[in-house]
């Protein structure tokens, strides 16, 4: 595994790109749910066809089997959060109470080309 920027251990920077929209910056913070992130940062890039869950979050399937970890259900627009029951990885298009999931992170900038993807569209979650 590569050295984290900027001298963290806890932070690793994301690009996660939607073929023909453009890419978001996201940070995955480890602490949140340290061996579903581990688990994510190995099996980096990831890629799928995006769902959308009622406009409260896009998501695509990693194929991955975690098990629950320091779960919540209250997420904030623009947080990560992974769904152990389909092995997906969220994207948090607004605040949202739902079932729960581990936290994964934060979009630190650009979150309007997720917001404006597509059911369809193809996201990819790679290291920056």
């Amino acid at each position: 595994m590569q050295q984290p920027p900027a001298g963290s251990v806890s932070r690793f920077k994301l690009t996660i790109e939607i073929a023909n929209k453009g890419s978001a910056s996201a940070e995955l913070v480890r602490h949140l749910a340290p061996l579903t992130s581990n688990a994510i940062l190995k099996a980096l890039p990831l890629q799928d066809r995006i769902h959308r869950y009622a406009d409260k979050f896009a998501y695509i399937e990693t194929g991955l089997v975690i098990g629950a970890e320091k779960q919540k259900t209250q997420f904030r627009r623009g947080d990560l959060a992974y769904l152990t029951t389909n092995g997906s990885i969220c994207v948090f298009l607004q605040d949202a109470t739902v079932q729960p999931m581990n936290p994964l992170g934060i979009i630190t900038g650009n979150i309007e080309v997720v917001e404006s993807s597509q059911p369809g569209d193809v996201m990819v979650v790679k290291k920056a």
